[in-house]
């Protein structure tokens, strides 16, 4: 009697040849790595082909991360067998005709996410970010301990510099001339000062 073994690359060579039987070749998803940050996650999946950025889409659905790949086939035994990192608590595929579709369960709160290629647009990058008052809350939690050794990642310290700058010339314009401070000015004030100081403190 013989027994038919089917591995994981036969699988995968199944899965791009039902690709190509329906007139148009399909690149093959695998290779999920989970990267966790302080602000967030940034997920990496490899490609069998070259991607368009156009076919790529997403959306969140409370505790779900929705990715959908169009033209292409998700290895879904690979996928599926992701090492979870937390907050990853879940990692789904499922293909269609003419899609993949990624689910990632997450504990916590995603607010945005945004997608970008490789060079070779081979390699999809998914960066899922926190809301602002997560990170704020993770800072405060590194804090209690001790100055804090995390450095403010760019892209949130521009968003403090800016939150800042604009709460404070709201409040100059906004200002009747008075010597009392109004509410915008100090917050602008505030918020500048604290990130200010706080980059001094994480040098």
């Amino acid at each position: 009697m013989i027994k038919k073994i089917f591995t994981k690359k036969t699988i995968a060579v199944l899965l791009l040849l039902t690709g190509m039987s329906n007139g148009q070749e399909k690149s093959l998803l695998n290779d999920l790595q989970i990267d966790t940050k302080q602000n967030g996650l940034f997920l990496t999946l490899q490609s069998s082909l070259p991607l368009n950025i156009e076919n790529i889409t997403g959306w969140i659905n409370e505790d779900w991360f929705y990715m959908t790949v169009h033209q292409a086939v998700g290895d879904t035994i690979t996928l599926r067998s992701t090492p979870l990192i937390y907050p990853v608590l879940a990692v789904e595929n499922a293909n269609a005709e003419e899609s993949t579709q990624l689910a990632i369960r997450i504990n916590g709160k995603i607010e945005n996410f945004e997608f970008y290629l490789s060079d070779d647009r081979k390699t999809i990058i998914a960066a899922l970010y926190y809301p602002a008052e997560t990170v704020v809350a993770l800072m405060e939690q590194k804090q209690a301990g001790g100055y804090s050794s995390y450095k403010l990642d760019s892209r949130l310290r521009i968003v403090f510099y800016l939150t800042g700058t604009a709460f404070t010339i709201s409040g100059v314009i906004s200002g009747d001339g008075s010597d009392e401070m109004n509410t915008e000015l100090a917050l602008g004030i505030i918020i500048l000062a604290g990130t200010y100081f706080y980059d001094l403190l994480t040098q």
